[in-house]
């Protein structure tokens, strides 16, 4: 109510009228927001082509079409465009002016007497094609110039009904033409429309069809299949109406909330872009809503002219005359906030509240202010205003939930609601289609929850780039269970299982510490508080994908390096310094890990920690969400020994691929391996792994390449397809050369 009052104050508050999309079953507007996000379908109405006969000119007509037969009866005007080229055709004892490309759609033979620039139909007028009916009389009938009219579909005359869509009743502003409104709420005709008196708009095809074949003035009926907009709620075909709202100007208003959106941090970057071009462009904003349920406008009109708007509850209890105790004590919705009434300051008349309730983006866009008390506990407000980070997606928001918080906070603080927005995309089922109950694509969220596990879920939502849609199905959660989850408790599983035959507990050798132990050890205690490191600095700028990622490539290499290359270090039977020195690295990360992933798998992580933590600790934190967040120690990362085992394990996989392609397995021992290295570095370095190397390749010796030509032939080949178009028999010189 506060920023309602404000804007009165200011002059952008005004009562105007506008076409727009109604939904006669729920009888309520549709938003374009509603219809870009949810509401189009493949349709298929029956479409017609009217002949509108001239009034200049005897025995010749404009030729328009409409796939909307029942806003014919609104017709007031036809539009050209003024540098196309017209055809006059003669055809029969019809004479009909089309656009010259769209000539195709005539049946039957005809000639063209002449082509004309659209200019020179401008200003004739004709016979409307209801003349008749009550609610057309008086209209005068022109054609009027539109820039957007086309030739890709129709005749290039566009029937212009400003009662039935938003393009037609902007042109009637433009041309000041009359505005015929005639349907209801319900989409059913008002009286003074004849044959069609209280019929729905969707049911008089036919009827209309009749009506102008008995009076020769329909030309053909054809099915046309084309994009329709549907309500979201119950499927219905809109139709568009002309209906009184109230709007905030956005003239003096969009350049500030501009200035306020670039002091955001946007993610991805090309949010704020998004979000400015949407300002850039965007309409003055409708925040009223003809529905019952919703947030009261506090707008007291009076007869004689003067508004009044409210700015809270206290200033109405102030100022009202009557109505108030039916009210106190009730939310400020219909019916009680109804009763309550007020005086005109200017003539003393009592006045009522007007029966719109806002737009719903008025209640979610005025959330940083009526959730902490700005008109209450100012210092509370203070201490919390504005929010570090926000999260929606992006496709919508930039148009409602995030704009409306701009709009808003820029009117009352003129400075910006959050300071960080992360949008994310839309979820689409596994081949990428949206989602719908109708197509048995859905995937419920509690049936996902018992099949694929809630940390799978999340862990699928997070590990994915928010700016891209993601394609969300049982495949790809199978996929992530059994290449990052199973591998991750198949490794707590194996620690386990031998910690308990060992009798191991932690705590014994120091863990934490990496003196005495060996290089395995140490470069895993490295690639840990690395990976802390990366984690925390990932979480700090907002960013889930990389920290998921980061997490899944260091569990890959614990597992399929680490645990594989220390397993004889846990067989073996003698409890010697280097075998608890393996128990205490792997507990270690596995504990760390919990923490790490605590706020992505929730559930997870908590079921790991009490057991390795809580079932011999009673003095640990009860849970992994009550833990410190770990630590890195910059002391215990060790980029060298890092570079060495990343170059092993590259060495490796590539010794292993080639013994694949020669069908070769790795248990039977061969002589040599020929390695060639892409520096001076890893040259050093080939040396240091070397023990490694042989172990995992199953080979005797290790032989580094100093010129890879004793062992590679290159070969150039001339592309053909490209060279040949290009050069022709030149191509034989160029093999040659080559």
């Amino acid at each position: 109510w506060h920023f309602l009052k404000v804007c009165h104050e200011r002059g952008w508050l005004y009562k105007g009228n506008d076409s727009m999309p109604w939904c006669p079953r729920c009888a309520t507007g549709i938003s374009n927001m509603e219809i870009v996000t949810e509401g189009y379908k493949e349709i298929t109405h029956p479409s017609l082509y009217v002949k509108l006969p001239l009034t200049e000119r005897p025995n010749e007509a404009l030729l328009v079409w409409t796939t909307t037969p029942w806003t014919l009866a609104a017709n007031v005007a036809a539009a050209v465009r003024a540098d196309l080229t017209y055809a006059k055709v003669r055809q029969g004892d019809d004479v009909l002016y089309l656009s010259k490309a769209t000539l195709g759609v005539l049946e039957g033979d005809y000639t063209v007497e002449a082509e004309l620039p659209g200019r020179e139909l401008l200003g004739l007028t004709y016979r409307g094609p209801f003349d008749e009916l009550p609610a057309a009389s008086g209209i005068e009938h022109r054609v009027i110039e539109w820039a957007d009219v086309s030739e890709d579909e129709g005749t290039g005359i566009v029937h212009i009904a400003p009662g039935c869509g938003q393009d037609d009743f902007a042109l009637s502003k433009q041309f000041d033409l009359p505005v015929i409104l005639p349907i209801d709420q319900f989409g059913k005709y008002h009286d003074g429309f004849g044959f069609l008196e209280g019929r729905f708009a969707g049911d008089v095809s036919q009827a209309v069809f009749d009506s102008l074949e008995e009076k020769g003035v329909l030309y053909r009926v054809q099915d046309y299949q084309h994009r329709y907009p549907v309500c979201w709620r119950c499927d219905s075909e809109l139709v568009f109406r002309v209906v009184d709202e109230w709007f905030i100007s956005m003239d003096e208003l969009r350049p500030q909330i501009i200035e306020v959106a670039k002091k955001i941090r946007w993610i991805p970057d090309f949010g704020e872009a998004r979000e400015i071009d949407w300002l850039h462009n965007m309409a003055d904003w409708m925040i009223s809503k003809k529905r019952y349920y919703g947030l009261a406008l506090p707008i007291y009109p009076c007869d004689c002219g003067h508004v009044q708007v409210l700015g809270g509850r206290e200033e109405l209890r102030e100022k009202a005359i009557e109505g108030w105790e039916e009210f106190e004590g009730h939310s400020s919705h219909r019916p009680w906030i109804d009763a309550v009434k007020i005086a005109c300051p200017e003539c003393g008349a009592t006045v009522s509240r007007i029966a719109d309730v806002g737009n719903p983006w008025l209640d979610a866009g005025i959330v940083p202010y009526s959730t902490l008390q700005y008109d209450g506990d100012r210092s509370h407000w203070d201490e919390w205003f504005p929010a570090d980070f926000i999260t929606e997606s992006f496709p919508g928001q930039f148009r409602n939930w995030f704009y409306a918080m701009l709009a808003m906070s820029t009117v009352l603080e003129r400075r910006e609601p959050f300071r960080a927005v992360l949008g994310h995309g839309l979820v689409r089922d596994e081949n990428g289609n949206e989602m719908h109950k109708s197509k048995g694509n859905a995937i419920l969220f509690d049936d996902a929850a018992d099949k694929m596990g809630v940390d799978v879920m999340r862990w699928l939502f997070l590990r994915n780039n928010p700016a891209n849609n993601i394609n969300y199905g049982w495949p790809a959660g199978d996929d992530i269970r059994r290449s990052f989850f199973l591998t991750l408790w198949n490794t707590y599983a194996f620690f386990v299982t031998y910690a308990n035959i060992d009798g191991w507990q932690p705590g014994a050798n120091g863990a934490g510490s990496s003196a005495g132990r060996s290089d395995l050890d140490r470069w895993l205690l490295s690639e840990l508080h690395q990976l802390v490191a990366d984690v925390t600095g990932a979480l700090e700028s907002y960013e889930t994908m990389a920290p998921c990622r980061r997490i899944e490539a260091f569990v890959e290499n614990l597992s399929n390096w680490y645990v594989r290359r220390s397993r004889r270090r846990f067989w073996k039977s003698e409890d010697d310094a280097d075998k608890r020195s393996a128990y205490d690295t792997l507990y270690e990360c596995l504990v760390t890990l919990t923490k790490l992933m605590a706020p992505f798998t929730p559930f997870f992580s908590e079921d790991l920690y009490q057991n390795l933590v809580r079932s011999h600790d009673a003095s640990a934190p009860a849970s992994v969400h009550l833990c410190d967040w770990p630590q890195a120690d910059a002391s215990l990362v060790d980029e060298a020994l890092a570079a060495d085992v990343q170059l092993a394990m590259r060495l490796t996989s590539l010794g292993r691929s080639a013994r694949s392609k020669a069908s070769i397995k790795v248990r039977q021992p061969l002589p040599r391996v020929f390695v060639k290295v892409r520096s001076e570095a890893e040259g050093d370095a080939l040396e240091r792994i070397k023990p490694q190397l042989l172990d995992e390749l199953n080979v005797r010796a290790l032989v580094a390449i100093q010129d890879e030509s004793d062992y590679l032939r290159y070969e150039v080949r001339p592309n053909l397809p490209v060279l040949g178009p290009k050069y022709g028999k030149g191509v034989a010189e160029i093999r040659k050369a080559l």
